[in-house]
């Protein structure tokens, strides 16, 4: 390692001074500042003399823990994200910028918080009168797919038409305010001709071309009625399919979605069509989601407004309870938590994604379908090796433990390293668990 002489000065302005540092990173400051001033040992408040190699391990080890920035904002571990504008395909910003929200962008910020632990539910905060056709449907797709892993809400505040009605209905439940505007399931083309302009002012364009359609459509002469016909048959094919959308989206029929012609709806009559599921003030309806969030992560509320008056045969006997009851209810327990941990490492969506499959199996408590509906979304690794991925798991899980026998489905020699490793992860955990 090269050292730099203008550290010293620096070490010189952190010793012997008062500092207002973590306590943990303390040490990893003065490490690294001592390794690029040259000085090669480290003692710490313990007395623990650190080594070089130490001291850029510990350097290397420290990672901030200041809130990342996020893409979005976040209020009690909901994710708000805006939705605003014309949509856009392929805008290349992350946020809405200049009147305009990217697909790609709304794509990027929604998986961001999807893989965010501390995001329980996402409202996109939509104002926008609809966009491109290109990009929409995946768009829609692609949120559909996500709000089985997390709620995803929509909020119409105050306009979801056209593309922004295909993205709120792939969300979980769409919110509209009273004033909101929602529908427009409809598909327009524009052309514009400029022949009699260029008559006016004797210019005269000639297109030259190879292939009966190259020039379909194009500004210097009128719409021929074939060809007017043509755009016609491409548009209504297009709205059957945005229909088919909205409407798998919703819970709607397509027939019941095509009936409205496009029309837009405002408020409660947006809900009585069925394009949106509840109506709220605006301002308000962060804190009310927030309580909803906050109702459907609560655990046996049912059962908890039985319990206030329950009946004799609803009150629990404690004394009933034996050892076998609890150790019955230990096994269960492990064999659910082998069988959730299994159906994630071996989901056909692991392969290619076996660091995030881990992750999910052993470091959450997500379910296997919301941990796969997770994988089945999330980008391969280029480059992943499938057996270095659990090596470090089974070294935790199988440290100083004699090798279990392993029980499998077939000719141990036709598994690969991947299913081997995962059976003795798992053979592993009947260890830990007893079961």
């Amino acid at each position: 390692m090269q050292h730099d002489n203008s550290y010293l000065h620096i070490l010189s302005r952190a010793c012997n001074q008062p500092q207002l540092l973590e306590p943990n990173y303390a040490a990893t400051f003065f490490g690294s500042l001592s390794l690029r001033a040259g000085v090669n040992q480290l003692i710490d408040v313990n007395g623990n003399e650190l080594k070089e190699q130490q001291l850029i391990e510990l350097s290397s080890s420290f990672s901030s823990p200041r809130e990342r920035d996020r893409p979005y904002q976040v209020v009690n571990g909901l994710a708000i994200l805006p939705v605003s504008g014309t949509l856009l395909h392929k805008y290349g910003y992350i946020k809405p910028v200049s009147g305009a929200t990217g697909y790609d962008g709304i794509s990027a910020r929604l998986n961001d918080a999807i893989a965010d632990p501390n995001i329980k539910a996402i409202m996109l905060d939509i104002d926008s009168p609809g966009g491109e056709g290109a990009g929409c449907f995946d768009c829609a797709n692609q949120i559909k797919k996500l709000r089985e892993v997390k709620p995803i809400y929509a909020l119409c505040y105050d306009t979801m038409c056209s593309a922004a009605m295909a993205l709120a209905s792939a969300c979980t439940e769409r919110w509209i305010t009273q004033s909101g505007r929602a529908g427009s399931v409809g598909v327009v083309v524009a052309h514009s001709s400029i022949e009699n302009k260029l008559k006016e002012e004797g210019v005269e364009i000639t297109l030259i071309h190879s292939g009966d359609h190259k020039i379909d459509g194009n500004p210097y002469s009128k719409l021929p009625p074939e060809i007017r016909e043509s755009i016609q048959s491409r548009l209504d094919k297009t709205r059957d399919e945005f229909a088919e959308l909205v409407a798998s989206g919703i819970g709607m029929s397509k027939s019941a979605v095509l009936d409205t012609q496009a029309q837009v709806y405002t408020g409660q009559a947006a809900i009585d069509v069925g394009f949106a599921n509840k109506l709220v003030n605006g301002h308000e309806a962060v804190p009310i989601l927030l309580d909803v969030i906050k109702s459907n992560n609560s655990i046996g509320v049912s059962m908890s407004e039985k319990q206030e008056n329950p009946t004799p045969s609803e009150k629990p006997n404690k004394a009933q309870l034996t050892q076998a009851d609890i150790d019955a209810a230990k096994l269960e327990g492990a064999t659910l938590e082998r069988q959730r941990i299994g159906e994630i490492l071996n989901s056909e969506h692991a392969e290619g994604r076996q660091k995030l499959a881990m992750h999910l199996a052993l470091s959450s408590a997500m379910s296997p379908t919301e941990s796969v509906a997770m994988l089945q979304v999330s980008p391969k690794a280029e480059s992943e090796s499938k057996s270095d991925n659990l090596s470090t798991a089974l070294d935790a899980a199988m440290e100083n433990e004699p090798q279990p026998d392993l029980e499998t489905s077939g000719d141990v020699e036709e598994l690969s390293d991947y299913e081997k490793e995962a059976q003795a992860l798992l053979s592993a955990h009947d260890q830990v668990f007893g079961n």
